[in-house]
């Protein structure tokens, strides 16, 4: 029960990864990203170390193909798992099992992959891969990240069996950018509306993102958090 977009900017080679679903804490358990070596998640019955792995054997040199049947095939239980990669030349593979919930699938599209199960149909996914796409020119990775679940979301997200809408209770955005020392990693743990909290939540955090990375590479001299709080808030 779960919508993922996996996307790239090919003009700079950031990475990116939004996901939404009824599950709690998804950040923590689904989305695997490495800057320069691709972008992945593994849900339904979720399992971190099948991203992992494919990380961890696109790093070692391995073609993505084989990287991703290598990691599938390592887990007990494939039937169950939905796994999506996404590279920084823009090949998109997804795993889909045997049992996961109707409606389940992906659909591709420019510089993306949507994928998810438990849907209202794969209308949820075209809309998606519509967020993203539209007017993609002079719009941020983040940007039509959050626009493809926002599009989601409108085409009627996640449902049970029966037909009960689930409201979208977390979601997490994730950034990756060649050089960077770690990516933007945005979540939203809970929440009776998490789609529109994640955009809140990386509206406050992006303006800081570049005051974080240079703490990280050379704290001297920097002026403290607040003051560029401040500084943000007056202009």
């Amino acid at each position: 029960m779960t919508f993922t977009i996996l996307g790239r900017d090919p003009s700079n080679g950031e990475l990116g990864i939004g996901i939404a679903t009824y599950s709690l804490a998804v950040g923590a358990t689904c989305p695997q990203i490495l800057p320069g070596v691709g972008v992945a998640a593994s849900q339904v019955s979720g399992n971190p170390a099948i991203g992992e792995e494919l990380m961890e054997l696109l790093k070692g040199g391995i073609d993505p193909v084989s990287a991703l049947e290598r990691s599938v095939a390592s887990d007990s239980y494939p039937e169950f798992r939905q796994v999506a990669l996404l590279t920084p030349d823009g090949d998109a593979l997804v795993h889909s099992g045997a049992n996961t919930k109707p409606f389940s699938g992906y659909v591709s599209g420019e510089n993306c992959v949507a994928v998810g199960n438990f849907l209202a149909g794969e209308n949820v996914l075209e809309a998606m891969v519509a967020g993203f796409e539209a007017g993609s020119q002079g719009r941020s990775l983040a940007e039509q990240l959050i626009s493809a679940l926002e599009g989601g979301k409108g085409a009627g997200g996640q449902k049970e069996i029966g037909g009960t809408h689930l409201a979208e209770r977390s979601a997490c955005l994730m950034l990756a950018a060649p050089g960077e020392p770690f990516p933007i990693d945005i979540r939203v743990d809970f929440s009776d509306d998490a789609i529109p909290a994640l955009r809140d939540a990386y509206a406050a955090y992006a303006p800081m993102h570049r005051h974080y990375l240079a703490r990280a590479e050379n704290p001297i001299d920097l002026p403290y958090q607040y003051d560029v709080v401040r500084s943000l808030k007056s202009t």
